[in-house]
């Protein structure tokens, strides 16, 4: 699992993280935020084109994948505290299971426009 840590600066007044990953940006042609209501499961699919980073933004969680092709996978616990981008790429499976006792908000980065009519988007079980 590819990810990458990002900048944080505290003061008095909080935090501030920030992307250290210029590719992030100029690869970016759409975004989203989902919402996930504890002990909820989103996810169970994979994309044959789409590139998503993924960060936590609030709550806690367990990312699970599958790569397709060789059936090997992998998990990791996130949380909003890791400030982490995780990048998931094609044929890669993915479910997000909200662990924690509060929603789950993240924010995703795409390298296509969604097509409606074309979402690249194919259904797949991984066994949690």
């Amino acid at each position: 699992m590819k990810s990458v840590k990002l900048r944080q600066f505290t003061d008095h007044r909080g935090s501030l993280a920030e992307n250290t990953l210029e590719k992030i940006m100029l690869e970016s042609r759409h975004f989203f935020v989902s919402k996930s209501k504890p002990g909820t499961v989103r996810g169970n699919h994979y994309h044959k084109h789409k590139s998503e980073w993924f960060l936590v933004i609030k709550g806690e969680c367990k990312l699970c994948l599958e790569d397709v092709v060789t059936k090997t996978g992998e998990e990791r616990a996130i949380t909003e505290k890791d400030n982490v981008l995780v990048h998931i790429g094609p044929n890669v499976a993915h479910v997000f299971v909200n662990t924690g006792s509060s929603e789950l908000i993240l924010l995703a980065f795409v390298n296509e426009v969604l097509d409606h009519q074309n979402p690249d988007t194919y259904e797949y079980k991984i066994n949690l």
